[in-house]
């Protein structure tokens, strides 16, 4: 991340984590399996993959034309690391035996985050920024049940934005960068500091 960005640039920068990924099971054994990538550029150690069996054709009631095909969800994997297309992963979460031939993705859909920082209004302002930010990028959404969960903690103008795999404990990402404001944060941030002034003059200890 450079030197000095915005809470727009961190969430898009959360966003690019997650890739469009897909490939093939091709060995297995008791908690490792290997994927065959055909499009892994990007993706990173600790985030988690959804392996898939193609089941049988389905076709349209009245054309009969072949719409696709029926899929059975076979459990979740974690990236552990890539060497040249080759997916190392470990086994999270098996609905059914995973085999040789299944495949593999990562998911299109808007993937479940949780948000934490700290009890400081600051924080919480910039919580509440980041939440909106990454909502807005069409590749998150904020859930009571998250696959990741993103810390935020700042001082002053720095902030430090960490990922984690809320499954394993795995850091996804870990952004630490100077912070851009918006005029409407200045004017926000100039308020807290003036709400902080005021406790302290009257003796009320700050959060």
């Amino acid at each position: 991340m450079a030197n000095a960005t915005s809470i727009d640039d961190i969430a898009k920068a959360l966003v690019t984590y997650f890739p469009k990924v897909t490939g093939t099971v091709t060995s297995v054994d008791e908690h490792a399996v290997v994927i065959q990538s055909e499009n892994e550029t990007g993706l990173s150690a600790g985030v988690l993959l959804s392996v898939y069996r193609m089941g049988e054709p389905f076709y349209h009631p009245v054309t009969g034309a072949e719409l696709g095909h029926f899929e059975e969800e076979m459990g979740l994997l974690e990236v552990v690391n890539i060497e040249h297309g080759v997916i190392n992963t470990r086994r999270i979460k098996a609905e059914s035996a995973i085999s040789p031939g299944d495949l593999i993705r990562l998911t299109a859909a808007r993937i479940p985050i949780g948000i934490t920082g700290g009890t400081a209004e600051g924080d919480r302002f910039l919580m509440h920024e980041l939440k909106l930010a990454l909502e807005e990028t069409g590749r998150f959404s904020i859930s009571k049940e998250p696959l990741y969960s993103i810390t935020l903690t700042a001082s002053s103008r720095f902030v430090k934005v960490q990922m984690q795999n809320v499954k394993t404990g795995k850091i996804v990402s870990d952004i630490e960068s100077n912070l851009l404001a918006s005029n409407e944060s200045d004017a926000i941030f100039e308020s807290l500091q003036y709400q902080l002034f005021e406790k302290q003059q009257q003796g009320i200890p700050a959060k």
